[in-house]
């Protein structure tokens, strides 16, 4: 993977390059410029991408609790006052007073209301209502885990990575991550695809794609697109331009920018059972650009002019369209 600082600068050079082709009067130098632009524009295909995902932090606490619900069916066995307690906790969160809904959920995490606990946890680790104390976040997370909540052990796996309120532990995050992607946690699926995938050794990158298309298979665009790049590497899975096709599109249907750039990408360069289709290319990275994709924006503006007027009509009538 090239590392960050020089994916940084990549951009910036395709821009330089892309520059210098166009102001050119020799035909040859022109070539060779629009050669290193291909170039460049694969490499941050395959680079950028993929830097973007290294790294997923906790949702914000609503997305946290609505995939909890809708995974789990908010399902404990808590008594009628915890539950009550917690859903005074919920009224308050949802009407932003969040030191009030701290409180409740505190009352209802001390009954053994697990999904109070998950709750209060992501208070302390937020700071939100609270100053922020990981220590708390680390205790009460733990007090959801020992009761098997996948979202706690998500959570805990987290903060494992980011050594938050003790020493960084990846390999308790991975242990973490495991109980919480064996109940279906599509977030902890997607982050031990990307714990297993940094290995890069053959066993550890069969066991990333798994977890990936465990994730991409419950419509995880992230995992859809790790997924799908890794076909397109040949990383523990043949390679496969036309799978990879496939589940870009499925993140993009989901208006994901980084798919619809890579879509943008693969019918710009045409290859392996994929035609070239700079209409196509056009209608995606305009749509990722449209985003704030600068990269995006960058192969907008440069499929623009070869269009020819069939095709610019096309596009604009693509466009019109919700996305699919």
């Amino acid at each position: 993977m090239i590392p960050g600082p020089i994916y940084e600068v990549l951009p910036y050079a395709y821009m330089l390059v892309g520059a210098f082709a166009i102001i050119s009067i020799d035909i040859i130098i022109a070539k060779v410029c629009g050669l290193i632009l291909m170039i460049l524009g694969g490499v941050i295909y395959q680079a950028r991408r993929r830097y973007r995902h290294r790294k997923t932090r906790l949702e914000d606490l609503k997305g946290v609790k609505a995939r909890a619900q809708k995974a789990f069916g908010g399902g404990n066995q808590d008594t009628v006052k915890s539950q009550q307690d917690f859903q005074k906790g919920e009224d308050c969160f949802e009407r932003g007073d969040y030191p009030e809904a701290v409180k409740w959920y505190l009352k209802a995490a001390e009954e053994g209301n697990r999904s109070a606990q998950v709750n209060l946890g992501a208070m302390y680790a937020e700071g939100w209502g609270t100053p922020q104390n990981f220590r708390e976040a680390l205790f009460w997370y733990r007090a959801a885990a020992q009761q098997g909540d996948a979202v706690a052990f998500y959570n805990l796996g987290v903060m494992y990575v980011e050594g938050q309120g003790m020493p960084r532990d990846l390999q308790e995050a991975l242990k973490c991550y495991r109980k919480a992607a064996d109940q279906g946690n599509v977030l902890a699926q997607f982050n031990l695809g990307m714990m297993y995938e940094q290995n890069d050794d053959a066993l550890s990158l069969q066991e990333a794609v798994a977890w990936y298309r465990k994730a991409a298979e419950q419509d995880y665009a992230p995992a859809q697109v790790n997924l799908a790049v890794m076909y397109v590497e040949g990383q523990g899975v043949h390679r496969d331009l036309l799978e990879a096709l496939k589940w870009y599109q499925k993140a993009a249907a989901q208006d994901y920018a980084p798919a619809q750039f890579n879509l943008g990408v693969m019918y710009f360069q045409g290859q392996e059972g994929i035609p070239k289709d700079l209409g196509m290319a056009y209608v995606w990275f305009y749509r990722s650009a449209d985003q704030g994709d600068e990269d995006a924006r960058i192969m907008r503006d440069k499929v623009a002019g070869r269009l020819t007027s069939e095709q610019r009509t096309h596009a604009q009538e693509l466009l019109q369209a919700p996305v699919e």
